[in-house]
């Protein structure tokens, strides 16, 4: 592999009502774009659930790769997923989710994918 890879994967739990607002979602992915230092190309693109499974998905193709937010309104969680093939600070990125999206009982996990 010549060219590097930065995935990391922010999943939330008991999460603000913020989850529920395409709004605050197109906020939140242009706010995180920049804190990485990245620029969109295309998007955000967000969609709305169907009444079975109700929350939002949403995408922006950076410079480098994509973000991507999938909320989900029943259970209050949101996963966050920033893959990139330009390293950034991934404190920064959970810093902006918990910003944005938490409650006093939020609870986070983090995963990063690691690429070998």
């Amino acid at each position: 592999m010549k060219t590097k890879r930065f995935h990391h994967i922010f999943d939330l739990e008991d999460c603000n009502q913020k989850i529920n607002d395409p709004k605050i979602l197109r906020d939140f992915l242009e706010e995180l774009v920049k804190k990485v230092k990245m620029s969109i190309l295309e998007g955000p693109i967000i969609a709305q659930g169907k009444p079975e499974n109700p929350g939002f998905s949403a995408v922006a193709i950076i410079d480098f790769s994509h973000v991507s937010i999938h909320t989900f309104a029943n259970s209050k969680e949101v996963l966050i997923d920033v893959f990139s093939c330009k390293e950034y600070d991934k404190e920064k990125v959970l810093k902006l989710c918990k910003k944005y999206f938490a409650s006093s009982t939020t609870k986070v996990r983090q995963k990063e994918v690691w690429w070998g």
